[in-house]
């Protein structure tokens, strides 16, 4: 209860409220253990799924599937249990690989879509030109973005919305760019 407490932040009253609800759906059983080798006294079983988490620094990945009950065929069993857990150990060191550069792009995501935001604020635009560039430039694509903007904001006007908003930002940002020229020295010897 205690470890699932601090990975989740909450109290081990809750943990346990939680672990309830999750019984009474049928998702998990608890078993008890008893074990001079063991500190833990109940351990939780998923029942029905599982859930692996492959979680790398601050990113959280999880993968939750339905349990296959089917037995492989009699020919392979019973499995070569060493070289399984080998190729499973080898497989989550990848995802984990994958994970952390997956953290790592999507931190880098974050960064441009701070800047964009910053720029966007700091530019002579009207709220809803604001709105609109913001959803434009979060989206996937400028489609995307568009449906957005009509679907969850009701902008009017649509692509002539879009257009206007995106001609002022370009005009801004070109007004805002000072180029700097460095007088050449002449030296005379």
């Amino acid at each position: 209860m205690g470890e699932l407490a601090a990975a989740t932040g909450i109290s081990i009253q809750a943990v346990l409220k939680h672990l309830r609800k999750l019984e009474e759906l049928g998702l998990v059983e608890e078993t008890s253990v008893r074990s001079p080798s063991l500190s833990v006294r109940k351990v939780y079983v998923s029942k029905g799924t599982r859930l692996k988490d492959f979680s790398a620094g601050d990113l959280t990945l999880v993968k939750l599937s339905k349990k296959s009950l089917a037995r492989a065929e009699e020919a392979d069993w019973p499995p070569d249990l060493e070289y399984l857990a080998e190729e499973a150990i080898l497989q989550r060191r990848r995802v984990r690989d994958q994970a952390r550069r997956l953290g790592r792009m999507i931190d880098g995501l974050v960064q441009d879509e701070s800047r964009i935001m910053a720029a966007l604020e700091s530019m002579n635009l009207s709220n809803v030109e604001r709105i609109i560039l913001q959803v434009l430039f979060t989206e996937g694509s400028l489609e995307e973005g568009e449906l957005v903007l009509l679907r969850h904001f009701g902008l009017q006007d649509g692509k002539k919305s879009i257009e206007k908003a995106l001609s002022k930002a370009r005009q801004d940002t070109e007004e805002s760019r000072t180029v700097i020229r460095i007088p050449e020295i002449h030296r005379t010897d």
